[in-house]
């Protein structure tokens, strides 16, 4: 596998990965967003915690990309940085499989956004003031599937991928 990966992951400097690392959540942000805004698909409490955890590899990748651009000194550490990316990305894609396990009816998800733990929870104070509520998203309801899988499995797929890749680039930057 590493003889076929090679290419991809010489294509860029080591110290351009925490960018692209960037770029590839924030692609998987721009499509949630499709769905929500231009496809109508309201996410559940655990979308927005997965969103919650793209924008934490957006961030990594930028500070750690710009300070690599800024300090070229700082290289030396740029397969530490990936690593810490990898980390945040792997945790991603184990969150991820939960919520899609939660879906397929394969655990019992939280009970304040599940039919499993009752009636799920209702944010008391628009009712109190009146205001729009929105609809209640349950957590066990895929809304979207596409071949079977639903957005959480494919934000599993996508960021246990994206973790592969970064390890692999992680320790191709530590032998050189």
């Amino acid at each position: 596998m590493m003889r076929f990966m090679n290419p991809v992951l010489t294509q860029f400097p080591l110290t351009r990965w925490p960018l692209l690392l960037a770029g590839g959540s924030l692609l998987l942000m721009l499509g949630a967003w499709g769905f929500e805004y231009i496809g109508g698909y309201e996410p559940c409490a655990l979308c927005y915690d997965q969103r919650h955890i793209h924008f934490t590899v957006i961030a990594l990748g930028l500070v750690t990309g710009l300070a690599l651009i800024l300090r070229p000194g700082l290289a030396r550490f740029a397969p530490w940085m990936i690593f810490v990316i990898a980390a945040v990305l792997i945790y991603s894609a184990g969150f991820a499989a939960w919520h899609a396990g939660i879906e397929y009816g394969w655990w019992e998800g939280p009970a304040t956004c599940t039919t499993t733990g009752g009636v799920p929870e209702v944010d008391l104070s628009c009712i109190l003031n009146g205001t729009d509520c929105g609809p209640i998203v349950l957590c066990d309801e895929a809304a979207w599937t596409l071949l079977g899988i639903s957005m959480a499995g494919y934000n599993a797929l996508i960021s246990a991928a994206m973790a592969l890749i970064a390890m692999l680039v992680g320790f191709k930057g530590l032998k050189s």
